[in-house]
């Protein structure tokens, strides 16, 4: 398990456990504007909530457009795929990148020397 994923999971034990305590040793209740009177654990967990909303409501615009921009590429991919498939053609042709060549002379060293030319 990833060290992040376990401290995500160690961190909401440790709101619930904390939730329960508040809401124990809490007999009142807390009265919201416009709202009944509530427990403050349940205005905790609805403030939390209503927090998280929020914060997830942004992103999802743009999270549905590269929904629909991988699904379209995946789309293309299979037709591209599907293309190369039914004709069998090769993208490479069977003649070498580089050609053969014939030695010029010589050791095949280089020398560190001028040449004498």
């Amino acid at each position: 398990m990833k060290a992040v994923r376990l401290l995500q999971i160690v961190l909401l034990i440790a709101a619930v456990l904390y939730l329960v305590l508040l809401h124990d040793m809490n007999d009142l209740n807390v009265v919201l504007p416009f709202l009944i009177p509530v427990p403050p654990a349940l205005a905790i967990v609805a403030a939390l909530g209503i927090g998280a909303l929020l914060g997830w409501l942004p992103g999802l615009p743009r999270r549905i457009a590269r929904g629909r921009e991988l699904r379209n590429l995946r789309k293309r991919l299979a037709e591209l795929e599907g293309g190369a498939a039914v004709t069998g053609s090769k993208p490479f042709s069977q003649r070498p990148v580089i050609p053969h060549r014939e030695p010029t002379g010589g050791t095949g060293t280089r020398s560190m020397e001028p040449d004498a030319s």
